[in-house]
């Protein structure tokens, strides 16, 4: 889900909206890739919050103050600001627009760095047992 996000975000980003007469132009591809992109975003929500609140449960009792557990939380905040500024784009003033953007652009680069970030432990120690 989070490649497709990232992967619709680029085609989006890439293919400003703008008149065109072309079946598959650059305005065709950006709706195409607006729908997919709005679509996946709400799905990522529903699936997002079934799996973060138990993951949330389990690991807050045994809050350590490790750097995991801090990038966890920072993880989660960088998400929440995507996330708000996601909807500040579909729903906010149009004089907005434009930092709205360039606030979503970089967070959505910078979120699957964070989680990869905060995960890279579990995902040693997986690959290390199914081997």
């Amino acid at each position: 889900m989070v490649m497709v996000l990232l992967a619709t975000g680029v085609v989006m980003h890439g293919n400003e909206p703008m008149v065109d007469a072309d079946d598959l132009g650059p305005a065709q591809w950006h709706r195409v890739a607006t729908v997919v992109h709005g679509l996946f975003a709400w799905v990522f929500c529903l699936v997002a919050g079934r799996w973060i609140w138990p993951h949330v449960v389990l690991v807050w009792s045994r809050r350590n103050g490790n750097w995991i557990w801090e990038l966890g939380i920072v993880t989660a905040l960088v998400g929440g600001v995507g996330a708000l500024t996601g909807l500040g784009l579909l729903y906010g003033p149009a004089d907005w627009r434009e930092i709205l953007t360039f606030a979503h652009w970089w967070i959505g680069l910078m979120w699957p760095v964070a989680c990869l970030a905060h995960a890279w432990k579990w995902i040693i120690e997986g690959k290390q047992q199914r081997t």
